[in-house]
């Protein structure tokens, strides 16, 4: 080969690997200039929620109160009882939890705070002030656990819708005017925020509760196949459950700390379906209230040992409503 020849060679190959590399310094730097735009587009959206959350309440108050515009909607009644309970390990929470109330579009005529008479000594100065306000009605009652978010106001007040919470939420403040909405449109029905997915087996017999379908999303009901889970935001329509759901000594014995299946039972019993609110609610919780959750101390094995037992005390029909 000539050393003509080699030299040409020699040429192009430097020429070819210069162009390589500025090709591969442009593209490097496109990619980087690409990366860039990425993560400020990520910054702006990841800004953009945190605004919409903190902005949530006002457009949420806004959007809800017209729907109170809708034909008719006006001469309904929205009267109704908020209920909760809590124990001396969420007082804190509690104390918390309450305040916030004030932000619901839609307030309550009374916000009933059920407490056992043993922890009634041990509440927080903040939540007995609240009560010397009237804006909080402390009701002592028999220590049922959980189930003393509800039986105790039930007995209270018969006639009026109930919308059961949790001590341990931050709620949306449209939520009870949501319940209330959809309670007009489906009068007869347990009106949940969030529900399971009750599911059969093959011989069409209920599946433990352990098999559903928890925090189902895809069906909105009525349906009996849907059970409330009740601290998230429920609302029971006068007459919606069966008169023996106030029957504390039944409960104790059947569904102790399982309040939500003592519920689904009752209601289904006398033909009362669930109908799911429409759209997706996260659960914000207090912090620092989880590690005394139900969940956290045996509910997880409870559950499957009491729905056999209501099974077998009340039976699965659809009641004759």
């Amino acid at each position: 080969m000539s050393a003509l020849l080699l030299t040409v060679i020699a040429v192009v190959i430097v020429v070819t690997s210069a162009y390589s590399v500025r090709t591969l310094r442009i593209i490097g730097r496109k990619v980087g200039e690409v990366r860039n735009e990425q993560r400020n587009l990520e910054k702006k959206i990841k800004s953009a929620a945190l605004s919409a959350h903190h902005d949530s309440g006002a457009i949420l108050a806004r959007l809800n109160l017209l729907n109170l515009e809708i034909p008719g909607i006006k001469d309904r009644d929205f009267n109704f009882v908020l209920s909760l309970t809590s124990h001396p390990a969420r007082f804190d929470a509690l104390a918390i939890a309450l305040p916030e109330l004030k932000k619901q579009v839609l307030q309550p005529s009374e916000i009933i705070l059920n407490i056992a008479h043993t922890d009634i000594s041990q509440l927080r100065q903040s939540i007995r002030e609240l009560a010397a306000t009237g804006y909080i009605v402390i009701n002592e009652c028999s220590d049922l656990g959980p189930g003393k978010k509800l039986i105790p106001t039930l007995r209270l007040y018969p006639g009026v819708p109930i919308i059961a919470i949790d001590d341990d939420l931050i709620l949306t403040p449209d939520l009870t005017l949501q319940l209330m909405l959809e309670h007009h449109l489906y009068p007869d029905s347990i009106i949940a925020s969030r529900v399971h997915r009750v599911t059969c087996a093959s011989d069409g017999s209920l599946e433990p509760f352990s098999a559903w379908e928890k925090g189902a999303d895809t069906l909105l009901g009525p349906s009996f196949d849907l059970m409330a889970t009740s601290g998230a935001g429920t609302l029971f329509p006068a007459g919606s459950l069966h008169p023996d759901a106030l029957d504390e000594a039944r409960y104790t014995e059947l569904a102790f700390h399982t309040d939500d299946l003592w519920w689904y039972f009752q209601a289904r019993r006398i033909g009362t379906q669930i109908r799911r609110l429409p759209g997706y609610r996260a659960l914000e919780f207090i912090p620092e209230t989880q590690e005394v959750g139900l969940w956290k101390t045996g509910n997880k094995d409870r559950n499957d040992i009491n729905f056999k037992k209501l099974v077998d005390e009340i039976g699965v029909s659809n009641g004759d409503k």
